[in-house]
Parts: structure tokens; C-alpha cells; sequence
């Protein structure tokens, strides 16, 4: 962890982002598998879009090839059955998988991947279905992340039923001064139930706080509006990161603020508010103190991580955190 007395600059950011990325390359190999792990996909979906939008063109194309023809089956389901299905993360997957696709000009992959993510999608409601410790509900994160890949791929009935159901989930918080309950039951109704783990179904206002969790809803948001050219799609985003901004401690520190600084500068493009940018570069200031000489990042602070972090987490994490330096570094491009 580094210790700064000076206000970093986009140059700070760049060589923190090249340290990042240098991390990442060196698990992967000349044909763009995971050196750990070749056939694990948790290993691999999030590298193509971070490289492509870190400039690592070949290497994203290169991870993104393996992953098309080594991990997928003919749908855009990946055949880890883990990956697969409402009770597993594979919305959040096909969600990078989809966005990867479309920044790397592979429009055909990127709709086979939201074609297959939609098909987990509530007609009535717009959210998508997975099971998770709540049971069966339309949890933020997963149908967020896929309604950014259906935008990113250009599945935009899909991404606009999508952000109605962002918009109910924000419309009936039960008590929108205390925090935000992050899913839907089928009934439309927010659940308030905790669960197993609090800090991924209820972003409390006054307690330690996970906002990565709005990353891919400001996201998603912000490329539905540069899709369609609506403007209540930037106002909807908006309204996502003022949850974030109305945290009463600091959460641009979270060891969970991670890819939100990249999200909330997406955003301040079309909404340009000092508050966006001044978040921003707190969460880059945040990523700076934590990264190690090797460019990886401390994942000590983590609670149940004192001791260490397994490898995918480490990886995944870092992608998030390097979306913001990137971000930071380019000006937001």
C-alpha cells in the first residue's frame, strides 16, 4: 500500500493501470487461457473487456477467442455448470461476456450472450431471475449486469424492460432515508429480508457498505441512453449514484468501491456534476493507496480475508479496480 502527499495526477493513474494490466497478462498465456486454470471461466470473463478498454487489444481478442471456443457451449452459455442457470452468478457473467464482445467489435457474440442472459428475464417486471440466499428475486447486480451487455449488444427492448425494473426497484425502497434494498420478489415487491449476507442485499447508509453493487446499473443506464438517445435512461443513473453519494460515511474508501469511480465517469459525460468527478477521484486515490509493488491489490481489509484471498478473487477484483484508473487516466473515455 502506498501512502501519497500529493494529488495524483492521470499519470499516476496510467502507470498504476499499466502495473494492474501487467498483473493481469501474466496469468494468461499466448493463447489466451488462464495459466492457472485453463478451463475455469471465473479465470477469464472479466479480462477481455478490461484489456480492450486498458488498450490491450490483442490480448482481450486473444482471452476473448479461448473463451468463445473453449468455454462456451453453442448458446452463449459457458459449460461450467456453475456458471449456468438462475441459481448461479451467470448473469453477471454473460453480462462481461456481452459488453466484452461489442467493445471488441464481436457483435455476433455479444447478442448470443444477451440472447442467452434474456432468456432469464421477468416479462412483467423487467428484472432477471436468479436464486440466491433470498430465494428466487430480481437481485440488482446480476440483472443489472445483464441489461448493460443487452445495451452494449444492441438487445435494447431487453435493456429497456430492464431499466423499468430499475426503476420500481428504486421507486419503492420501504425507507429510502435509511438505505437500499437491492431486489424484487415476483410480486414486484421490494425484499427486506438480510440474508446471509447483508452487505449484498442492503446498502445501509450508516454501516460498511459494498457500492460496486450500483456499478453495472450506472453503467448499463448510461449505454442504454447513448443507444436510444433518452435522456430519462442518464436521469435513471443518476438517481443510482446519488445512493452511493448519500452514504454518511465514506464510500469512495470501501474496499467495495472498486469499479465505481470507472461507472459514475461514464456517467458525468452526459450528467457533468463536480460531485461525480470528485467521487471518482477519490475512488482512484483509494486504489492507489491499496496497490501492491506487483500492481495487484491488498484484499487484507476484506473481512474473512486477513490471511489471503484466492487467486480468481484477486483477479476479478483488480479488473474492477482497473477500470477506474483507466478511466482516471483517459479522462472518462
Amino acid at each position: 500500500m502506498t501512502e501519497r502527499t500529493s494529488t495524483p495526477q492521470a499519470s499516476d493513474y496510467q502507470a498504476a493501470a499499466e502495473r494492474a494490466l501487467d498483473f493481469l497478462a501474466a496469468y494468461v498465456d499466448a493463447d489466451g487461457r488462464s495459466t492457472e486454470a485453463p478451463s475455469d471461466p471465473a479465470l477469464h470473463f472479466k479480462l477481455p473487456y478490461v484489456f480492450a478498454y486498458g488498450g490491450r487489444c490483442e490480448t482481450a481478442l486473444r482471452v476473448l477467442r479461448y473463451i468463445e471456443h473453449e468455454l462456451l457451449d453453442a448458446d452463449g452459455a459457458y459449460r461450467d455448470d456453475a456458471f449456468n442457470g438462475p441459481a448461479s452468478a451467470f448473469l453477471y457473467q454473460a453480462g462481461w461476456l456481452a459488453w466484452s464482445s461489442a467493445a471488441l467489435g464481436r457483435f455476433d457474440l455479444a447478442r448470443r450472450a444477451a440472447s442467452r442472459a434474456a432468456r432469464e428475464q421477468d416479462a412483467r417486471l423487467g428484472g432477471f431471475w436468479n436464486d440466491t440466499d433470498l430465494g428466487r428475486v430480481q437481485w440488482l447486480l446480476n440483472s443489472s449486469s445483464a441489461a448493460a451487455g443487452c445495451a452494449a449488444a444492441g438487445e435494447l427492448d431487453t435493456a429497456e424492460r430492464a431499466a423499468g425494473y430499475m426503476q420500481l426497484l428504486l421507486e419503492r425502497q420501504p425507507s429510502p432515508e435509511r438505505g437500499f434494498y437491492f431486489s424484487l420478489d415476483g410480486e414486484g415487491k421490494v425484499v427486506t429480508d438480510l440474508g446471509d449476507e447483508p452487505g449484498r442485499n442492503f446498502f445501509d447508509f450508516d454501516a460498511p457498505c459494498r457500492p460496486a453493487m450500483f456499478a453495472t446499473a450506472i453503467v448499463g443506464l448510461v449505454w442504454l441512453g447513448r443507444q436510444t438517445g433518452a435522456a430519462r435512461h442518464f436521469d435513471l443513473a443518476r438517481a443510482y449514484a446519488n445512493v452511493i453519494l448519500s452514504h454518511r460515511g465514506q464510500p469512495a474508501r470501501s474496499h467495495f468501491a472498486s469499479k465505481t469511480g470507472w461507472a459514475v465517469l461514464q456517467l458525468a459525460v452526459h450528467r457533468p456534476d463536480a460531485a461525480l468527478t470528485a467521487y471518482a477521484a477519490q475512488v482512484g486515490e483509494r486504489f492507489l493507496e491499496l496497490q501492491q509493488s506487483d500492481g495487484s491489490i491488498d484484499l487484507s481489509g476484506w473481512p474473512g480475508l486477513e490471511t489471503g484471498a484466492p487467486l480468481p478473487l484477486r483477479l476479478a477484483n483488480l479488473c474492477d479496480w482497473t477500470l477506474t484508473a483507466v478511466a482516471l487516466a483517459n479522462g472518462a473515455a
